[in-house]
């Protein structure tokens, strides 16, 4: 049985998180660099494919097909022009142009070597258990592919984000294509999500505190965020020490992108009261703005 000391704990403790859930905040969706960061480049150009004619083929497709259904790159395939590319350590050098145009600033090369492609014959036996409970157990013939690829990614100025970096997959089907088909299209996936930049939630508190600041809360709450901008921009005017003012400003900047504008109100409210989320909603502002940035380069 807990002391009433401990109650009294357990007690605040559950006080302190209902008081964060009922806290005011605002939904935003932020675009977040992937772990490969190609800037603001949304093409993706197929210049140079080594090995298997067949397997090269069907990687190009599908890489294409992947790409148009996420919605975020383009592909083009110019992998029958005569560009040569070289990777030496972080950078690429051309070594033959082609018969096409030069590579542009919003545009990435991809080099696609196919190292293995190959799938073999196996079997597995699979244990059956029916309705009273009788195991029973059946041979499952099958065949299991292995896909190797390097992968070159390269801006216009020659500078490899991705230097033959290696992806391997292994799937498996009923005849040898299906299980090489599966494992080339997990691979492309795996490709895609290491370079595709993804939309991710966060929620930015607000601060409730000051009764008078609802009106205007509830108007950002509604969807209405420039209204709401305006209306707290007024009311900072003629109460420019009230740190909850100055906070919920630089949230609702925050919520529209001003990323810069935003950190310089929650600096100056955390000069004013300096509450632990104030810090916290301040830090990821200042995350959100890096993310900003990378993917603008």
């Amino acid at each position: 049985m807990l002391s009433s000391r401990s109650l009294r704990h357990v007690v605040l403790a559950l006080a302190a998180t209902l008081a964060v859930g009922c806290a005011p905040s605002l939904k935003v969706n932020v675009l977040q660099p992937a772990r490969v960061n190609l800037g603001a480049a949304k093409r993706l150009t197929v210049v140079q494919t080594e090995g298997r004619k067949g397997a090269r083929d069907f990687l190009i497709d599908e890489l294409t097909r992947q790409a148009r259904g996420e919605g975020y790159f383009q592909v083009a395939d110019r992998s029958d022009e005569g560009i040569v590319v070289k990777v030496a350590g972080r950078s690429v050098q051309i070594l033959s142009t082609g018969s096409g145009p030069a590579q542009t600033q919003d545009e990435i090369g991809v080099r696609i070597d196919v190292n293995d492609w190959d799938a073999e014959k196996k079997t597995e036996t699979v244990k059956d258990t029916d309705s009273k409970g009788v195991v029973t157990e059946r041979e499952v013939k099958f065949y299991e592919a292995k896909t190797v690829v390097s992968v070159t990614a390269f801006n216009a100025s020659g500078k490899a984000l991705l230097a033959e970096e290696e992806y391997e997959m292994v799937g498996r089907g009923e005849d040898k294509d299906a299980a090489l088909g599966n494992a080339a299209r997990s691979l492309i996936s795996r490709i895609l999500f290491d370079i595709t930049p993804k939309y991710v939630t966060k929620s930015i508190r607000m601060d409730g505190d000051d009764k008078a600041q609802k009106p205007i809360i509830e108007v950002a709450e509604q969807g209405n965020v420039p209204r709401a901008i305006t209306e707290m921009e007024s009311y900072v005017q003629t109460n420019p020490q009230n740190s909850a003012a100055l906070y919920n400003l630089a949230v609702l900047l925050d919520a529209s992108g001003k990323y810069s504008e935003a950190l310089d109100l929650y600096t100056k409210a955390i000069s004013l009261s300096a509450k632990d989320y104030y810090v916290s909603m301040k830090a990821e502002c200042a995350k959100r703005l890096a993310d900003q940035q990378a993917l603008a380069q």
